[in-house]
Formats: C-alpha cells, structure tokens, sequence
C-alpha cells in the first residue's frame, strides 16, 4: 500500500444521522444536509467522541500433519459502535432506554420501560475533517442503552447508546458501506 496524506482523517466534528431502517445510502455533498429522512441525532460528547467496537472469535489455525498452518477459520463478528449522546430528548430517551413512541406522556413526559426493546434504525455518521468528510452508513442497526448515564458537575451529561451493526438486504446481508479517502476514495 502506498503512502496518501489525502485518505488520512482528523476527525475534528462530525454528526450522527437517523432514518427508518434500511434507507438508502444518501450521495452526501453536504455534511450538513444528507438528504430528505434523515434526522440528526444531536450533540455528542466531544470528550468521548464516537467508538467502534469488535467483539468475536479470533481467527483458529487448522493444520494437516505435513503442514500445522494450512488454514485458518473465518471468524464470526459483531460490529458495534457507542454513541455518548448529550440530548435529553425524547429521540435520546427512545434510544437510551429502548422504547417507542408510546413512551411519550400527554403531558410531554417520558416513560422509562421495565424492559427495554432496541431501536433499529439506519446510520449514517458523517466525519469532518476541514473541507473533508468521511460518510459511514448503515441501512440497519439496533440501538440501545449501553452504561450508566453520570451526572457529574464539571461535564456534560451523556447518554451512552451503542449501536450493533446488522444485516441489511439492501446490501445482499452486509453491514454497511464506508467512503474511501484518497486516490480513488468516494469521500469528499
């Protein structure tokens, strides 16, 4: 792989967009305005950011008498990434606590439920680097709460949400689709 300074990214801001699951990926000219069904999430910690995770099996190396390397398994994976909102909205509450609509009380109250039910939506995070942005979407993922909320004086209040990649038919069962930065890259 060659070096290029153009597919390096400093994500410096970025925002989080929400549509009704398996919406088509947006042509993003604007990270601002990523088309009509999207919705933006909101503020987010900016001590926190945004983190991907990995959770799964490691690679098992299957051998042969003649050769104890021959071949290694493809591991199943679960992709996710946590989102530390800083909203208290009724869009957070719904995500946070996984719960619908009806969670929200004439009087404009939220109610929490005993049991909460992931949120499946699509995803597309759009991060901004200058004049440069790197759209990540995901026409479907399942979100919930994923820590404990903290009310600490001297920071924000954030909501952590995680968001669990799932298979999409729009992409024959696939997770997503990331631009690409650089010579060749999709990115802006």
């Amino acid at each position: 792989m060659a070096l290029d300074n153009a597919a390096v990214l400093k994500p410096g801001t970025g925002y989080i967009y929400l549509a009704d699951p398996d919406t088509a990926k947006p042509t993003v000219t604007d990270p601002l305005a990523p088309g009509p069904g999207w919705s933006n999430l909101g503020h987010t910690s900016l001590s926190n950011g945004i983190s991907f995770g990995r959770d799964g099996d490691t690679p098992e190396t299957l051998g042969s008498w003649q050769n104890p390397a021959l071949r290694t398994t493809d591991p199943t994976i679960t992709y996710t990434l946590t989102i530390n909102a800083l909203q208290a909205s009724v869009e957070t509450y719904q995500l946070y606590f996984g719960a619908g609509p009806e969670a929200v009380q004439p009087d404009g109250s939220f109610r929490i439920p005993a049991r909460p039910t992931a949120q499946v939506r699509a995803l597309l995070v759009i991060a901004v680097d200058g004049t440069v942005f790197l759209p990540l979407w995901h026409p479907r993922v399942s979100l919930v709460g994923s820590d404990a909320i903290t009310f600490d004086p001297n920071a924000l209040a954030e909501f952590p949400v995680t968001a669990t990649f799932l298979g999409s038919s729009l992409l024959d069962g696939a997770l997503g689709e990331w631009a690409v930065l650089g010579s060749g890259g999709s990115g802006s």
